[in-house]
């Protein structure tokens, strides 16, 4: 039995539930294949009171130190960095203090692979236990290294120095792979998406929209707090709807638990995604699956797969409001989720990456 050591930047929070939800999909993905799994996530310090300025840290301050989340050990060692891009080299450096800890948590448990989510600033961290335990070292990118992280020069030069022990890098979206190429030969980088984990009995056929009741249920699938998420462009592009006639209903994600999401998509009509960035986004493929439409900006792998007209290449409310009519009137076998985000293929991928590295 292979033993696999996920460490992440995210990972599920008993009071922030979806944060990272796919991570821990991924591991009982490879748990189903009898991988021992064990899982890092190391949290920030955050100063009191900043959960309520920006609640992508909801939940942080009381998350005990060694959890067990659906079978899984988890350990969640603190330590302090910086925001975002700032001060990328001291960020890589502090959190290398939690290196002792994690090797006195893991005890006798020496992992054969060291799987990243995410490079910064976990890259430095994840290298220093590879090289440790001479295991394989694997590294998935969902989005903000590569959309966001990677212009600073700063980040991008310790992407190019701790490149030569990683076996194999993952994206999640085509445009994703030609960044890798920049610090990796071709045949290190692999197009592995998330899968969408959701149980066959939430499985719901998208039905013929009724237009000329002229009345929409729109979820916005995420937290608004979440500046990247554009809240302010869902909200405009509500505003043309009405102004074009339609009746509204709107409701939105918040650091939902998983029921209460997938109950939120069965509620919506369609789903507004009016992201500036994403990897691939997941709720996409949820919505689809049970059953909603979808209307978003050109982000992640949208492109790859949804229907043109309900995509928006400009972030303008105008095209967008347009996109969710186009959505609306579509023809229902248009609405096709492709295998390649579907769970056996993605377990197939991560498993031939496994043994073929």
């Amino acid at each position: 039995m292979q033993k696999v050591l996920i460490i992440t930047n995210v990972f599920p929070l008993e009071k922030n539930q979806s944060r990272g939800c796919y991570i821990l999909s991924q591991a009982k993905l490879l748990k189903s294949l009898n991988y021992d799994v064990k899982i890092i996530n190391p949290i920030p310090i955050i100063p009191p009171f900043y959960s309520f300025y920006d609640r992508k840290f909801v939940g942080f301050r009381k998350i005990k130190l060694i959890r067990n989340v659906d079978g899984f050990d988890v350990f969640h060692p603190k330590y302090f960095r910086f925001p975002g891009s700032l001060f990328p080299k001291f960020n890589q450096k502090n959190i290398k203090i939690l290196l002792l800890k994690s090797y006195k948590w893991l005890e006798n448990w020496t992992p054969d692979i060291i799987h990243l989510h995410s490079i910064h600033p976990i890259l430095k961290f994840g290298d220093a236990i590879s090289k440790k335990y001479n295991s394989k070292l694997f590294i998935t990118i969902h989005g903000w290294d590569f959309d966001v992280g990677i212009k600073n020069k700063k980040i991008k030069q310790i992407l190019k120095n701790n490149s030569s022990n990683v076996n194999g890098i993952c994206v999640v979206n085509d445009k994703h792979i030609s960044i890798a190429k920049e610090f990796f030969p071709i045949e290190k980088i692999n197009y592995i998406p998330c899968h969408f984990d959701i149980d066959n009995k939430h499985k719901r056929e998208i039905k013929r929209f009724d237009l000329s009741l002229k009345k929409i249920k729109i979820l916005f699938p995420a937290n608004p707090f979440r500046i990247e998420k554009n809240y302010s462009l869902f909200l405009k592009t509500v505003r043309e709807l009405e102004k074009r006639g339609w009746k509204i209903q709107k409701k939105y994600l918040n650091n939902n638990s998983r029921e209460e999401t997938i109950q939120k998509f069965h509620w919506a009509d369609l789903i507004l995604l009016t992201s500036k960035r994403e990897g691939g986004p997941l709720v996409t493929k949820e919505a689809v699956y049970c059953g909603t439409r979808v209307a978003c900006t050109s982000v992640g792998d949208t492109i790859e797969w949804l229907p043109s007209n309900s995509i928006s290449n400009e972030d303008s409310h105008f095209s967008l409001a347009t996109c969710v009519e186009d959505a609306l009137k579509n023809n229902l076998e248009t609405w096709k989720i492709p295998k390649r985000f579907e769970k056996e293929h993605v377990l197939e991928k991560l498993t031939n990456l496994y043994q073929i590295n």
